[in-house]
């Protein structure tokens, strides 16, 4: 099962100044065997002039834990990413957190 928590919506302007709407979510998805739920995080966004028309973006698991999805999705939020470099961004940022650890 899974359950979407829309966590922020902000509204920027992008290079040409056309406004995006975007929707920032985390999802839980209980794993059939497991005790503790998987998180991923997705990305959707709108163009104020065609409303109707949504672009998204979800990544495979981040984590087990969600206070560590929370953060890195607080961290996509601040810089206003966007769907199109959603998986890129979260690629590095895991890759850069497994260094940490090491």
């Amino acid at each position: 099962m899974q359950r979407e928590f829309l966590i922020e919506t902000r509204s920027v302007a992008d290079e040409k100044g056309t406004l995006l709407n975007l929707k920032y979510y985390l999802i839980e998805e209980e794993q059939p065997l497991s005790v503790a739920p998987l998180y991923r995080i997705c990305i959707k966004k709108s163009i104020s002039e065609r409303p109707g028309v949504e672009e998204a973006e979800s990544t495979p698991p981040v984590s087990h834990s969600e206070t560590f999805a929370r953060e890195m999705l607080k961290t996509l939020i601040k810089n206003a990413v966007t769907p199109i470099c959603l998986l890129e961004i979260v690629d590095d940022m895991m890759t850069k957190e497994e260094g940490q650890a090491s």
